[in-house]
This record gives C-alpha cells, sequence and structure tokens, in this order.
C-alpha cells in the first residue's frame, strides 16, 4: 500500500511530470516509494562521516540475518549484485585476478544459464568480465556444457523467464557435486517476506534482492546474500576499493537507508497490503467485464507476483494496446503501464488509493475513442 501523494513542488519546479506508476516497481519509472523509516535514516546518516567498509560490514549482518546467508552486503541496486557476483565467482580473493577485470582472457570465466532463464539484465555478468554459455532446459544439456572454464550456474526467479527450465533442486545439486556456486537473481520477488530465506534454504550460494522494490529503500540500493567467502570476494570487488566494482558505489546514506527499509519490511503486514491490491485489481477488472471487445485476466499468484496484475487483451485486434499506452503517457496525469503478450498490463504493487479507478475510466474512454468512427 503505497502513502499518499505528498507535494510535487521539486517536480514541478524541474519541469518533470510526475506519473501514475501502473507498471509496478521498476527502475524507469522510480522503482517504488520510499518508507519513511528509510527517509528519516538518510536524513539522519547524512549528517556524519564513516568508514564505509564497516556501516557495509554492519548492514550486511542484518541482511545475513533476514536471508539466513552467511553473509550480506549492500550493493547500488540488484544489477550491481548480479556484476558483483559474476566477479566473485571468477576472482574469488586473488588480488591479481581482481586488478585484471574485466579481463578475464585465459581464466575460468564461463556462467551457464538456462535459455528459458535469459534476461535483457544478465549482461552484468558479462560487466564483470563473465562469459555466458546459454544451454537447454535438460539435464543433458547442463553436462554438455559444464568444463574446466565453468565458475557458477545462475537462475533467474522472474516473471519474464519465459519457461521454468530444469528445476532448482535439480540446478543445486548438479552444481554442488561439481564444486559450483549457484547464483540466484530474485531481485523483483518481494513480498513476501519467506522469499528472503527460501534460496538460501535450497541451496543457494549467493542471491541478490533489490533494495527498492518490495522493500521500499533507496532505489540505488540492493542486497547480495551468501557464503562467506564469495560476499568476501563480492566486497574486494566492489566500492569504495579501486576495483571492477568501483563505480558501482552505494552511499552511507543509501545503505542506512536499506537498513531502515528493512526493519520496516520485517514488520509490515504484507498480507493486509496484498489485499489491499487485490481490490484495486478487482476493481480495475470490473470496468471491462461486460465488454464484447476487451478479454481481461486478473492474476493473484504471490508466488509470481509481489501484488496482482490485469491484463487487457483487444479482441480480433479491435484496438492496439501500443497507441492506447502512449495515449495514457501523453494524458493527465500521465498513466504509465506496460504492453505484454500483445496486450496491456497494470501491475497493483505501487498504485495508490482510488488510482486503479482512475486508470480503469481511462482505459475504457481511449479504447472507446480509438473504436469510435471517423468522419
Amino acid at each position: 500500500m503505497q502513502p499518499p501523494r505528498t507535494s510535487t513542488s521539486v517536480y514541478q519546479t524541474l519541469g518533470v511530470r510526475t506519473i501514475i506508476n501502473g507498471r509496478g516497481a521498476t527502475t524507469a519509472v522510480g522503482g517504488t516509494i520510499m518508507a519513511p523509516a528509510a527517509i528519516q535514516a538518510m536524513v539522519e546518516a547524512s549528517q556524519d562521516f564513516v568508514f564505509l567498509d564497516d556501516l557495509n560490514v554492519a548492514v550486511g549482518q542484518r541482511i545475513s540475518e533476514v536471508t539466513g546467508a552467511e553473509e550480506g552486503y549492500v550493493t547500488a541496486g540488484s544489477a550491481a549484485g548480479m556484476a558483483l557476483a559474476a566477479a566473485a565467482c571468477i576472482t574469488g580473493n586473488s588480488a591479481e585476478l581482481i586488478r585484471k577485470l574485466p579481463n578475464t582472457s585465459g581464466y575460468p570465466n564461463e556462467i551457464i544459464v538456462q535459455r528459458e532463464h535469459r534476461l535483457q539484465y544478465d549482461q552484468m555478468y558479462r560487466v564483470a568480465g563473465g562469459v555466458l554459455v546459454e544451454i537447454g532446459a535438460t539435464l543433458s544439456d547442463l553436462e554438455k556444457a559444464v568444463g574446466p572454464n565453468t565458475v557458477a550456474l545462475a537462475y533467474h526467479d522472474s516473471p519474464a523467464c519465459e519457461g521454468p527450465g530444469l528445476d532448482f533442486p535439480t540446478w543445486v545439486e548438479f552444481a554442488h557435486t561439481r564444486g559450483l556456486p549457484v547464483i540466484v537473481d530474485a531481485a523483483s520477488t518481494l513480498p513476501p517476506v519467506q522469499h528472503l530465506r527460501s534460496w538460501i534454504q535450497q541451496g543457494a550460494d549467493l542471491v541478490i534482492y533489490s533494495g527498492g522494490k518490495g522493500i521500499r529503500g533507496p532505489q540505488d540500493s540492493g542486497m547480495l546474500a551468501g557464503r562467506s567467502d564469495l560476499i568476501q570476494a563480492a566486497r574486494m570487488n566492489g566500492s569504495p576499493h579501486a576495483a571492477v566494482g568501483r563505480g558501482m558505489k552505494v552511499s552511507k546514506e543509501a545503505m542506512v537507508g536499506l537498513w531502515a527499509a528493512i526493519e520496516d519490511f520485517m514488520s509490515r503486514d504484507h498480507e493486509a497490503e496484498y489485499q489491499f491490491h487485490l481490490m484495486q485489481a478487482t476493481s480495475l477488472a470490473s470496468f471491462f467485464r461486460d465488454r464484447n471487445d476487451i478479454r481481461c485476466e486478473l492474476e493473484s499468484d504471490w508466488e509470481k507476483w509481489p501484488a496482482p496484475v490485469v491484463r487487457v487483451f483487444p479482441v480480433t485486434n479491435t484496438w492496439s494496446p501500443e497507441d492506447i499506452r502512449k495515449a495514457l503517457i501523453a494524458g493527465e496525469p500521465s498513466i504509465h503501464i506496460n504492453v505484454e503478450r500483445e496486450g496491456l498490463m497494470i501491475n497493483t504493487h505501487c498504485l495508490r488509493s482510488g488510482e486503479d479507478v482512475i486508470i480503469g475510466e481511462r482505459l475504457c474512454h481511449l479504447i472507446d475513442k480509438s473504436l469510435a468512427p471517423r468522419d
């Protein structure tokens, strides 16, 4: 549940429009709205100096506690977490290799990923010098891909994945019998709270979470949790050290803000928030129930989506989802939603009270307008 809209004077001064966020806690539209406790903590953190390594270790301790991992580390978002996870698996604690990154020529550098799990963000593994080896969804494909240059297996938990591929227990068992670590990208999977611990419990060696999505911390924060040796290697590759992750800087304010957001996240009533967003999704779907030019789907699988989503499809191509999306953005207020699977997708995760009605009314108006006969 998002807090009420506050003053937008700073954006008005800059000449930047505020929007209704029907895309969810995605970076392109600013992530989510930070928890008030995180904002206050960041203000307080800005008033003093600290040694950043000490601060990251302290917040990392809290990350390890909530995830069940041996250690934790604060990253500059989940994408930086992917890069540092790859760096850790490539270099270990070798000072020589750390200095050479992203040049991994002549060293083991391959990270195996299933074709069904390819994401636009997995380029971040290559930022650290990793070479992606894409395989099919069979154990035979995996066996053929592993070799002396393999440093890790990557597994992605995202609605953007095209299919389940090999199941995670098989992935972990195969990796661990060969002494290889498993990286899990679970950036967008919170809430529910139990997702914080599930991957470590299942045997993951490094798990990546966004700090600026469901946790409602600073947008440029993330969490890397896992084995002590790999977290230490990630730390050596990261800021403030002169290594491949030096530009992935996390400020003292963001570290403290993430810590405060974690505390807030662990105490929130996520079930009540989910029911609020389910009510919004049901409200949205009601706008399209009796229309014969629209097919509507409501998805409320908490294991897949942190909040319910509503999909709207044209019947027999009677209107264009892309044209409607552009018209929503151009309108007042500006509304951002996704075009996906040849239809429109509204994610309720970041909707404030009443915005479901605004979106439903605007969508119906624009679709009616697009269907009206033209002189």
